[in-house]
């Protein structure tokens, strides 16, 4: 019940204080409620009357009349929790008709309007049969109100039942309260891609999944999460949010590595690998080529991944292209042949690991292992000067340096290899008196 915002009595008055704070004088007043302790829910509700009256002084004259009709309604509902008497027939008449005004009706609080519903009814139906339905089929409640009720209220069998009747219903509708109940396991991974299929918001989805360690043999959610997390960094990537997503990397590292180190020290076979835990954590390069005018990374890896590549043109072209992949214009020119740099055809690559896989009993021959895009020397990788942000073949420059020590460029004068480079400084070694009588 604590983590679905409950907690007993003693802590309650912390709760009540936290959520008036925010303006959730509503939900206080039914927590206050449900726990019995009437007079604080009558105080959180006048509290918010009087707080809704004072932010009404300036707002217009149409707004101010119907703040003021909600503040008086609150009031209306103090009076009648105050006055509660389960055995009187008028309290009961009068509870009900004060939940068919207006106010209790209209679209601007509605969410708040669910909670003094929720009280009421609490109040009018304690113990009787199935006093808890209707507040706990109201959806427009949240998950964990309706969780922590049914926990409190509702005999174990019942409870079981509700939780189940829940999780189905989160993965369904992509409810992301309900890994409250699943917790990051196979039923709350469902429950995030059904949220990201619902509302596209793959942040939210990989910031979840980024702080928890998958066991080994769900293969199949760890790829997921794994192209959730892709997703979300090529993202930040693409809006040029380096920093952001360099955080991001760093604090998911030391969380993980936190939470591997907390793992094995669980662990009865403490320093040896957990079958459930990978050993070390892996941290994808930091540093990626982009395309100067579509922005896409220029990796294999990130090609893979992107949408719209024209899989009948590339399977055309030759295993290392001369132009962007996505956008097909031209890739930098190399400072010193001129010649395009090259990068690997994503479709090629892809094709060629398919038949690896069907074959992989079979060793590739000659002919076969020349025509490997992935068999690209290192001599044509292309490499630049994190200073000048010029660069080119790697051969090339290789050569170009042991000649000269400024950049290839024209007019650059950049000391690409040299500079921010500090010289070592080795001490002299002194000449012996033995060594110089030798001499």
């Amino acid at each position: 019940m604590a983590s679905c915002g409950w907690t007993g009595k003693d802590g309650l008055l912390d709760i009540l204080n936290e959520e008036e704070k925010i303006g959730n004088f509503e939900r206080a007043a039914a927590l206050a409620v449900f726990h019995g302790e009437f007079a604080a829910a009558v105080r959180s509700l006048q509290n918010g009357a009087e707080a809704i009256r004072e932010a009404s002084k300036d707002m217009a004259m149409v707004k101010m009349v119907h703040a003021n009709n909600y503040a008086e309604a609150l009031q209306l509902v103090a009076m009648c929790i105050a006055g509660y008497n389960l055995t009187s027939e008028v309290w009961r008449s009068a509870c009900r008709d004060l939940l068919s005004r207006k106010e209790f009706v209209t679209k601007d609080h509605s969410l708040h309007i669910s909670y003094l519903r929720a009280a009421c009814t609490f109040l009018c139906t304690i113990g009787g049969d199935g006093f808890s339905e209707s507040i706990l089929e109201d959806k427009t409640l949240s998950l964990s109100d309706r969780v922590a009720f049914a926990c409190r209220f509702l005999p174990r069998q019942d409870l079981l039942m509700f939780l189940d009747k829940c999780t189905k219903d989160c993965i369904i509708s992509g409810n992301p309260e309900g890994i409250l109940l699943t917790g990051l396991n196979k039923d709350g991974i469902l429950i995030l891609q059904a949220y990201l299929d619902r509302s596209g918001d793959v942040q939210t989805a990989a910031l979840v999944s980024s702080r928890a360690i998958l066991p080994r043999e769900w293969t199949n959610e760890q790829q997921i999460c794994s192209e959730w997390l892709e997703s979300y960094r090529g993202l930040l990537n693409v809006w040029q949010m380096w920093h952001s997503r360099s955080r991001f990397d760093v604090g998911r590292a030391t969380l993980l590595r936190r939470l591997q180190k907390r793992e094995e020290n669980k662990s009865p076979l403490r320093g040896r690998q957990s079958k459930s835990t990978p050993m070390s954590v892996h941290i994808p390069p930091q540093l990626y080529a982009r395309c100067n005018f579509c922005n896409v990374p220029l990796s294999l890896e990130k090609l893979r991944r992107q949408e719209g590549i024209g899989n009948s043109w590339l399977s055309r072209q030759k295993p290392i292209l001369s132009c962007c992949p996505q956008c097909r214009k031209p890739l930098p020119r190399c400072s010193i042949c001129l010649l395009p740099l090259g990068c690997l055809n994503p479709y090629l690559e892809l094709k060629r690991e398919r038949n690896n896989i069907k074959s992989r009993i079979k060793a590739p021959s000659d002919s076969d292992l020349s025509s490997l895009s992935g068999s690209m020397p290192f001599a044509e990788w292309y490499t630049w000067c994190m200073h000048c942000k010029h660069g080119g073949h790697t051969h090339h420059l290789v050569g170009w340096f042991k000649k000269y020590d400024v950049c290839p460029v024209s007019g650059c004068k950049c000391r690409c290899q040299f500079d921010f480079i500090k010289t070592l400084i080795r001490p002299i070694k002194k000449v012996t008196s033995e060594v110089t009588s030798e001499m």
